[in-house]
């Protein structure tokens, strides 16, 4: 079993981890700032404070930051929910062949978003798998190089 520091760091980080994830699963940092420069700046000073409560903090410094930060990202929350702004932590590309529908995400909880949403299974995959794909289709790659706006319209299986 851990210390009971690393017990109260684990505690913190999922109590924060969860209200984080509410945030992120649904908006960018960005977007906050975009809205409400005042609580992003907040919100953004409050990280640090976390942060540094959980590496250099006694137990109690930790537990209040956490308790501070699950507040900020629920202020973060709030502020864009009324007025409602669209969710834009994700992208959301369909193929019209097959009815395949693709979120590139960074937050695997987009895909439970998207679903709750629009009630349509997707499929998730991070920038980075997008990046592998691309690099393995070597024709691909090579014409976007050259021609950015060409556009992939059609796959043929090999």
């Amino acid at each position: 079993m851990g210390s009971p520091r690393t017990q109260t760091i684990a505690d913190c980080l999922a109590l924060v981890g969860q209200a984080e994830a509410t945030f992120r699963n649904r908006w960018r940092l960005g977007t906050l700032r975009r809205v409400n420069a005042d609580l992003h700046e907040a919100l953004v000073d409050q990280i640090d404070l976390f942060n540094t409560a959980m590496v250099t903090g006694s137990d109690s410094d930790a537990k209040e930051q956490a308790a501070a930060m699950v507040r900020g990202w629920r202020a973060a929350v709030a502020a864009l929910e009324a007025p409602l702004e669209p969710d834009d932590a994700y992208l959301v590309g369909v193929d019209w062949n097959t009815g395949t529908r693709v979120v590139i995400a960074e937050q695997s909880g987009s895909v439970g978003r998207v679903q709750s949403v629009n009630g349509e299974r997707v499929v998730i995959v991070t920038p980075d798998e997008v990046a592998r794909m691309v690099a393995g289709m070597t024709v691909l790659a090579e014409v976007k190089q050259f021609f950015p706006d060409a556009e992939l319209l059609q796959v043929q299986p090999a």
